[in-house]
């Protein structure tokens, strides 16, 4: 009878990050090399010593075991691993990352891997289908929440920005050392970064594995996920500092200027409501929030409070003309619709790094 040889698959190389793994990573690994990946870098990131065993177990089979003394984080061992793969598999397109876990199946890895093949200049994404009734709560409301801040933070549609399972062209890759983030945030960092990178994403389908409702995750969901959006979140705490002193400058002012104006009060309250939270909120954003040292940033800042000014203020006073009642209220409503515009615009354009 005829045998039927394994493809060689060595074009990319795998990177699983492993913290405390159990004899899944075993498994893993002999199915992987199964598969006919010949390329397979494991990073220790500081397991405890009883994973030993495991780690002896997979080191015969994989091409390098790389370890961490203290355990560093996921984004930390991707970088290590990415590091290595970059300095030593210079002519592969570049690293395939793979959970530890065994939520990742060796025939989904092997199409990503055909599909970083094919398009060998993009992100390649594994994406994972969380309509089921099947997926653990904490997973599918995690995904939900990352895909709208992705959307509305970078313009990003993506069907799953948590899976761990990428091929990272490898002239990307040697970039990535640079963004910031040593645990799960470095995930999504990854993904804002690939379109200030100027590099495109291709997401594909794979299954969705969860074994025991993913009990095996490291992943802290108040933690992490305060690493995960602590810029959209120091954003959001800056908007609303502003947001309550415009509101605020704005009601005094027509508190005071009521009695000796018609309807001119509600433009006079809204302009110097603007300026005084703008410039408070501009230092804010600029020096914590995107710690951006561009010099031309106060004045796209200025440019888009002007804007944004305009808008508001022909916005209220028109409804209020009509209304001819309820100023703050009116106001609020029309500045809520223009927060979103405003972050999006500041993001992307204003304080890029």
């Amino acid at each position: 009878m005829q045998m039927h040889s394994v493809e060689r698959l060595s074009e990319y190389v795998l990177l699983i990050p492993a913290y405390n793994p159990d004899q899944a990573l075993v498994e893993l690994v002999h199915a992987l090399k199964q598969e006919g990946f010949l390329h397979i870098v494991v990073v220790n990131d500081g397991s405890v010593e009883t994973c030993r065993p495991v780690f002896e177990a997979i080191e015969p089979h994989v091409s390098r075991l790389l370890e961490h003394e203290k355990n560093a984080g996921k984004g930390a061992a991707l970088k290590t691993g990415i590091r290595y793969i970059v300095d030593h598999y210079p002519e592969t397109l570049g690293a395939i990352t793979v959970d530890a876990d065994g939520q990742h199946l060796p025939s989904d890895v092997h199409h990503v891997y055909s599909e970083g093949v094919l398009w060998p200049h993009h992100l390649i994404m594994g994406c994972r289908d969380f309509s089921g009734e099947a997926i653990p709560f904490r997973s599918r409301f995690g995904n939900q929440v990352t895909r709208l801040v992705m959307t509305i933070g970078s313009g990003l549609r993506l069907k799953d920005t948590q899976t761990g399972l990428r091929a990272i062209p490898v002239r990307y890759a040697r970039q990535l050392l640079d963004v910031p983030g040593n645990r799960y945030e470095f995930e999504m960092n990854m993904l804002t970064f690939t379109k200030r990178m100027h590099v495109p994403i291709h997401q594909t389908p794979i299954q969705t594995v969860y074994v025991d409702e993913n009990a095996s995750s490291h992943f802290r969901p108040v933690i992490d996920s305060i690493l995960i959006y602590r810029m959209f979140l120091a954003y959001s705490l800056s908007s609303v500092a502003s947001f309550l002193m415009d509101i605020g400058v704005y009601a005094l002012l027509i508190f005071l200027l009521n009695p000796w104006f018609d309807t001119a009060h509600v433009i006079v309250a809204t302009v110097v409501g603007r300026v005084v939270s703008s410039l408070f909120n501009y230092f804010v954003n600029r020096k914590v929030v995107f710690k951006s040292k561009a010099r031309r940033a106060m004045v796209k800042y200025f440019g888009l409070v002007g804007a944004q000014m305009a808008v508001s203020a022909a916005l209220v006073y028109a409804l209020f003309f009509v209304i001819r009642d309820g100023e703050v209220i009116l106001k609020v409503v029309v500045d809520s619709f223009l927060f979103i515009a405003s972050y999006y615009v500041q993001k992307r354009w204003i304080f890029k790094r």
